[in-house]
Formats: C-alpha cells, structure tokens, sequence
C-alpha cells in the first residue's frame, strides 16, 4: 500500500525512513513553512536523506521517497493510508485542506491523536478510516540538512481504530509497516489518555521551569526532572486518570506501567528501572519553557482529559492544576486553546453517552 505522511518534522522522516527501508512507496508532504525548511530543499535537491538507524546497530542507507511535494491534492491522491505527523495543533489546518482530495476506502492515522479523528471526521464526507496512536513506533531526529538518526524503536506500539468495527482491518495494514504495530487500545479516548505526553511533558517543565530558564541549554529533562518527589505527583496524576479510564470501560494502567509495556523488551524488569534507563538515553532539552511540551500538550492534551473528566464526574485536580500553572508561568491562558470534548463533538452540553457513541463510529 502506498503511503503518505504528512509533516517532515523529526518524527514524519523517522517513520518514512523504515517504511522506505521496507520498500513501501512512500510520499512526503510538507505544509508548513516554519520549521525543517533547510533539511526540505535538500531533500528535493537530491531526491531523498541519508539514515543512521541505531536500532540497527548504526546501519547507514539513502532513504528516495517516491514523490516529495508540497502539493497537498498530488500527495493525497498517491495514498492509502496517510500518516498526519505533524503537531496536533495543527490537525485541524490539516483536515481542511485534506478534505477535498480525500477518497472513500483511505485509512487516516494521525500520530498522535489526542481524539483528533473527531475533527477530521467534521471536514471529510468519506468513508474512511482513522487510526490514532498514543505515540510513534520510533524515535529519532534530524541532526543536519541530509542526515535522519533513528535512535529508538518501541517493542510494543498500540493503535485504535474509528470506527472501532474497522480494528482489526487497519491492524493488519499497520503491523505489516511497522513490526512493533500489533496491539490495540479499546477505541480513540483510550489512546489520547495514554499519550505520555499528555502527562511527564507539563509536569517536566513545571516543576523544571527555573531549571530550565537558568542551565542555558544545559538541561536534560528525562534526567534531572524526575526526582522522587516528581514522580509521587505523577502516581497522583495517574490515579485519577485510571478513574477516567474506568468509566470509560478501559482498564486501568499507571504511566511507568504503560512506559514499560511500550519501551521494553523484557516485562519482567522493574517499571522504574526501565524508566530510569530511558531516561539516561533521552535527549537534551527543552532549553525554554515556551515550547510544545507546555504549549501543545497542555490544551490538547490536558486541555482534553479534564474537559471529558467534568463530563463522565470524574476529578481531574492534578490536570486542573497543571494548566493552571502552566498558564502562569508563559502568561497565557492555555484554557482558552484547549481541545475540549464539546468541541470536538459540536456540542456545548455533552453527555457519557455522546462520548459513548462517537468513540463507536
């Protein structure tokens, strides 16, 4: 099946580089014109990027997608399956200017998706399928304008599908890409609740902000934010996320559980241990408070989960309290950009039962 992605940012290349490498017919589109732009032009000026994958120890390839374009109708037209890999923030510019080109029988996954497909399916009059992912089945990064590293590849990557009826469909399209893709949430809130970004990125900066505006680019959150005391505020955020996951009729699972499960190969090992070690093999960063971990994750991601807890009567104190903070310390308040869960369902009184329904089709 040929694919396309959407976003020539880190995470966008990362994945296009293992498709290639699998001999999938891959296209890539970028639409913005803020960041990468150096790293884009070469790329069209050679027709493709060298690779480094680690997870292959340090194999070196040229990945030559087949068609790389900033015209959206030429780059939807060559796809069955379209990966958005761009910021959520920007799902719905991307939705409107999909929507026209867009034909029945495409899968559209969005990575991550923080419900995403809900805004989607406002713009799109097809019969498609969405996919949403908690996070990418690897990692890795840009490093100069023809170089990608892969460093990371996750044992375990778990997808919903809407409608749910489609699951196992679009589970076979994916585990045959990626490897690790076999696994399955219960539907589209389940993977937006156990996006991990959602909860260690706000709390990283929060409680780092000092840390972080005085080390000068010295600062590596996975390994200097999380002490002890971090953590209990992470259990605390988890207990009342879990809550919410029950409601909803998911199972519950704490964030180093579900890191484990993702990051390891080997279950038996302790969760903290598991963390602790991806933690001293993450990279250097954020150098400012102003960056997405704060300004994406927290109205779409947290913005999201406490707008759905005050639905289903479930206390989201921690989240609350998170934006809050947040909001101070860049003097804006993310609540008014939040992804709330009326939004997404053009509703300004939601019910359980319309969350119900709409993660069902």
């Amino acid at each position: 099946m040929k694919v396309t992605i959407i976003g020539c940012g880190n995470a966008g290349m990362v994945h296009a580089a293992k498709l290639i490498e699998r001999h999938v017919p891959v296209c890539l589109l970028k639409t913005s014109t803020v960041s990468q732009t150096e790293f884009f032009r070469s790329m069209m000026e050679v027709g493709g990027f060298n690779v480094i994958d680690e997870t292959q120890k340090g194999k070196h390839f040229f990945a030559k997608p087949d068609l790389i374009t900033r015209n959206v109708e030429q780059a939807v037209s060559f796809a069955d399956v379209i990966m958005v890999m761009t910021t959520t923030s920007q799902h719905e510019s991307v939705a409107k200017a999909i929507a026209p080109y867009v034909r029945d029988g495409q899968i559209i996954a969005l990575v991550p998706g923080y419900m995403g497909s809900l805004i989607f399916k406002k713009y799109i009059q097809k019969e498609v399928c969405y996919s949403e992912w908690e996070t990418t089945a690897y990692n890795g990064r840009i490093v100069d304008q023809l170089y990608v590293h892969v460093t990371f590849y996750n044992p375990r990557n778990a997808i919903s599908v809407l409608p749910v009826a489609a699951t196992q469909q679009v589970l076979s399209v994916f585990s045959q890409m990626f490897d690790n893709t076999r696994y399955t949430r219960k539907h589209i809130l389940e993977s937006a609740i156990h996006n991990p970004n959602m909860i260690v990125h706000p709390i990283g900066i929060v409680f780092s902000a000092s840390r972080i505006e005085h080390s000068g680019g010295e600062f590596w959150m996975y390994k200097e934010a999380f002490t002890d005391s971090v953590v209990h505020v992470i259990h605390a955020f988890d207990r009342q996320k879990n809550n919410l996951l029950q409601a909803f009729g998911c199972e519950p699972l704490n964030y180093f559980e579900a890191a484990k499960w993702r990051n390891e190969e080997d279950l038996t090992i302790d969760a903290m241990e598991v963390f602790r070690s991806f933690s001293n093999a993450a990279n250097k960063g954020p150098s400012t408070i102003h960056h997405r971990y704060l300004t994406e994750d927290v109205p779409v991601g947290l913005g999201l989960y406490t707008s759905i807890g005050r639905v289903a009567g479930v206390d989201t104190s921690i989240a609350d309290a998170i934006i809050t903070l947040s909001s101070a310390l860049i003097e804006k308040d993310l609540r008014q950009e939040a992804r709330t869960i009326e939004y997404l369902l053009g509703k300004e009184k939601v019910t359980p039962q319309d969350i119900v329904l709409a993660l069902e089709k």
